[in-house]
């Protein structure tokens, strides 16, 4: 049995690689491409930071001196990459009517076996990833349970935006002008190029929006007012702002510690703005794995003491980061009932 195990398709590197390659589950902000992935070789990411302020350039005499400026004061802010993991154990019964005593030709089931069990945790570990990108784009990372990670306001040194708050017993809202000063505010603080402003919504902030006058109106006489034409859209634009609702069941709100998206709230995120968004993961904690560039995730299989069975791990270790939480913001519908 030993020699069976013992196969390199076994191995760290070569379960870890399988588990890599299956679909993963990484939820609407994985999936959105907010984020910049990559590994380190550390447990810890420094993110430097060399002031805030874009300068226009001044015009000089060609041929002659150019412009100088004072030193930016540069800041060094390090994260420690935090650590997560499932164990599971495959007993000796388990793959008993799957190799015969005394033969060594059935590796593959057996890897499969391996393979199938860690996928499942894996899907855990994806969740988890999302839970933290849902914290990173709120601008304090947590676990589920709501032990802070990293606050990056203090981290950074930002105050908290205030929210906008919508009040949906106010008939003279006008959404459109509240939306243009709210951009403005934004552009103010991100004070740098960016693609769209996504607004990730809760079910009863986005059902509200999209039933505003203001709103539907814009996609009259358009080619795409077919759209109106649906109950609620999962996503649609207004102004320069793109909504979409962010789908999560009871049981993964509560999984998430109340920590997700409410149904009532919104958090809006720049698009398309380099390095103000990442993901970065550290090596497992292996021997095989030491200063080596980080994975999404990591499997690895070893035989129990009493030789009943195998024991194994899948792991991750990401940190997510908002690398500018000034820019971030929150909006907050108030006094509303759907079922009214």
């Amino acid at each position: 049995m030993s020699s069976i195990w013992n196969d390199d398709k076994f191995s760290v590197h070569s379960l870890t690689a399988a588990i890599n390659e299956e679909p993963s589950v990484p939820d609407q902000i994985g999936k959105s491409g907010l984020f910049n992935e990559d590994g380190v070789e550390t447990t810890y990411i420094e993110i430097e930071r060399q002031g805030n302020d874009l300068q226009l350039v001044e015009p000089t005499q060609r041929g002659g001196p150019g412009e100088t400026t004072g030193d930016e004061v540069r800041t060094m802010e390090t994260f420690k990459i935090p650590h997560y993991q499932r164990d599971d154990h495959i007993s000796a019964d388990e793959i008993q009517n799957v190799r015969k005593f005394g033969t060594d030709n059935q590796p593959e089931a057996l890897r499969d076996r391996v393979i199938k069990k860690g996928v499942r945790h894996a899907r855990d570990l994806d969740n988890t990833l999302e839970h933290q990108r849902i914290g990173a784009i709120s601008g304090i990372v947590t676990t589920a349970k709501g032990v802070v990670l990293a606050n990056l306001y203090q981290k950074f040194g930002y105050a908290v935006p205030a929210p906008l708050d919508l009040d949906h017993s106010n008939s003279d809202l006008k959404i459109g002008r509240v939306f243009k000063h709210f951009l403005y505010g934004i552009e103010d603080d991100l004070d740098r190029g960016y693609g769209h402003l996504h607004v990730f919504t809760g079910r009863n902030l986005h059902e509200w929006l999209w039933n505003r006058p203001e709103v539907r109106e814009t996609f009259l006489n358009t080619s795409s007012a077919g759209v109106l034409r649906e109950d609620v859209p999962d996503v649609f634009n207004f102004g320069a702002f793109k909504f979409e609702r962010y789908k999560q069941g009871k049981k993964a709100r509560e999984a998430g510690g109340g920590t997700y998206i409410g149904h009532d709230e919104a958090r809006v995120v720049p698009f398309g703005v380099q390095d103000l968004f990442l993901t970065r993961f550290a090596p497992a904690d292996y021997e095989e794995t030491v200063n080596t560039e980080g994975l999404p995730l990591y499997l690895r299989q070893y035989p129990d003491p009493n030789g009943k069975g195998r024991s194994l791990e899948v792991q991750t270790n990401p940190i997510s980061i908002c690398t500018n939480p000034g820019v971030l913001r929150k909006i907050r519908l108030q006094n509303y009932n759907p079922n009214s």
